[in-house]
């Protein structure tokens, strides 16, 4: 056989795979790529010429994909998770962190309405009821995510009020800068409450909405007792009154972590029938306003005498009674959800990860966040850095129940910022909204990959602030 009928019998093929029939011309792409017919001895030098610069593109394309993906991978502590794969149940074909196993745990999520706490059970469930149906005072257009947003902004407004009227912390802003706080704080609440009823009444409730929800939770969980310590007048000025800050910041933060574990284990938040997040919140906002009317003295001259105790100050007898019936309340829930026989070996919980390791490595790390910000000559400055990479932990934990059962629980690079607010000098606001934008990123970050994960995988607009249809 000639070389001629060889190169015919087993025809040409171009750079991309496609054939070329016997003695025929064919074009590809925009380079106007001439292959010759078959028959021919020799091959045209612009088809190597294209085979190379295809390779070339596609090879930088590729490493071009890789150095970003490694950048982002840096940025947010070795898992970015917002790599675009292919997804057999969207109509688009893929989306955001798509795999089988992400896509089956999104498709299989379950919303379980916790249980009434005792202040939901007398009026606030109804009020929120009102707000949402009888009332209409929520437009049927808003979206619960919306209104869960835009608590949090009411949060957010009232922590740089305290901040900016009051930054040592010692009770040293006027008195419509507390009523302004505990006004701003029942906005919250009350957007946070309602918001699950517009979801059921807009039918646009969805995975993403309860790990939105609980990160404000979060957020907002960093705000309360850096009023109430400022209430007290604690201050933060010398090293045993940071210590005491810091030590009530991170009781509330530990037992909402405790929370977080046990509901994203079990499938439900576990909620206290007398003493809550709810009633808590009740409870602070009441005190800004009796703080802001008659100043901060009741709880200092006011005695009560507690069986077995003694004679002590009111305001002393208050915290210590809230601190440990809610810290009794939720390591109680805690241990009773893990080793509960009801509980065992749920569906949507990865056999391989232990809860009680999970609640033990978030304890570490807010031990460390603890101490760096005792430690954090900004302490404004650090504490706002601290509640971003807080929020940014605990969407992770939510994660694991409801889009991604492998998702690491804690990140390496919040510990490498929240060290560098140790190091920074007193004064320097640059170096400091450094890091609080990093923080800021991280969390941005975070809650985008996961929107845009839950909203490619079950067909949501991908505006999660607009209530739109299915795309299918």
């Amino acid at each position: 056989m000639t070389r001629g009928h060889r190169a015919s019998a087993f025809e040409c093929r171009v750079s991309n795979g496609a054939r070329a029939a016997p003695h025929s011309t064919a074009r590809e792409g925009d380079g106007g790529v001439t292959v010759r017919p078959c028959g021919s001895s020799s091959v045209s030098s612009s088809v190597w010429s294209s085979s190379v610069r295809s390779w070339s593109s596609r090879e930088e394309t590729t490493m071009l994909r890789a150095c970003r993906r490694a950048r982002l991978d840096a940025l947010t502590g070795s898992f970015d998770g917002g790599a675009v794969a292919p997804c057999a149940h969207c109509a688009a074909g893929e989306h955001v962190g798509a795999s089988t196993r992400r896509c089956a745990q999104v498709r299989g999520y379950r919303y379980t309405s916790p249980n009434l706490s005792l202040c939901e059970r007398l009026f606030l469930n109804r009020f929120w009821d009102w707000l949402v149906t009888t009332g209409g005072v929520v437009p049927s257009w808003m979206a619960p995510n919306l209104m869960t947003v835009s608590g949090l902004a009411c949060i957010v407004f009232a922590y740089v009020l305290l901040w900016t009227h009051s930054p040592g912390l010692a009770f040293e802003a006027p008195g419509w800068v507390y009523v302004a706080c505990a006004a701003l704080a029942f906005a919250y609440q009350t957007a946070d409450g309602a918001d699950g009823k517009q979801a059921r009444k807009t039918k646009s409730g969805s995975p993403l909405g309860e790990v939105v929800d609980h990160t404000c939770d979060a957020l907002s969980m960093c705000y309360y007792p850096l009023v109430v310590v400022d209430i007290f007048g604690v201050g933060h000025a010398t090293m045993s009154a940071r210590a005491t800050v810091v030590a009530v910041l991170m009781t509330g933060r530990a037992m909402f972590v405790v929370d977080t574990v046990s509901s994203t284990f079990s499938g439900v938040l576990p909620v206290s029938k007398f003493l809550d997040s709810q009633e808590i919140q009740l409870i602070c906002q009441a005190l800004m306003i009796v703080a802001a009317t008659v100043g901060n003295a009741f709880l200092y001259d006011v005695k009560v005498h507690v069986p077995y105790v003694g004679e002590h100050t009111l305001g002393r007898v208050g915290a210590v009674f809230c601190i440990t019936v809610g810290a009794v309340a939720r390591v109680g829930t805690f241990i009773k959800t893990i080793f509960s026989s009801e509980n065992h070996d749920p569906p949507h919980w990865p056999k391989y990860r232990s809860p009680m390791m999970i609640a033990a490595q978030c304890a570490l790390v807010e031990a460390y966040h603890g101490v760096c910000l005792v430690n954090a000559k900004n302490f404004a400055y650090a504490h706002a850095t601290s509640a971003l990479l807080f929020g940014e932990s605990e969407a992770r934990i939510m994660s694991i129940r409801v889009s991604d059962p492998d998702i690491p629980a804690s990140n390496w690079l919040a510990l490498v910022i929240m060290s560098l607010t140790t190091m920074v000098p007193a004064g320097d606001a640059f170096t400091s909204g450094m890091l609080l934008g990093a923080a800021l990123f991280m969390f941005l970050h975070r809650g985008a990959c996961l929107a845009a994960q839950i909203t490619g995988c079950l067909g949501i607009h991908p505006n999660i602030f607009l209530i739109r249809p299915r795309d299918g």
